[in-house]
């Protein structure tokens, strides 16, 4: 007999716990090359740096979950 999981309750905080360590590394990594390629700080770049990449780690967090449970079922 087939196990249907209930991504919606089993994953969610995982994929939202991983978008955000990944937008949040993603960040860090992108500001520190700004900074030692000597362009200024700016807040309103470091914002979208953030916020592109906990949607861009939070969209491959869930298709990789979804390909896995695909592939369990």
């Amino acid at each position: 007999m087939l196990k249907i999981c209930n991504m919606a309750k089993i994953e969610k905080k995982r994929i939202i716990t991983a978008a955000l360590i990944g937008g949040i590394i993603f960040s860090g990594i992108v500001t520190l090359l700004d900074y030692l390629l000597g362009r200024d700080f700016s807040l309103m770049r470091l914002l979208f740096y953030l916020v592109f990449g906990i949607l861009m780690y939070g969209f491959l967090t869930y298709r990789n979950f979804k390909k896995h449970n695909n592939g369990q079922q």
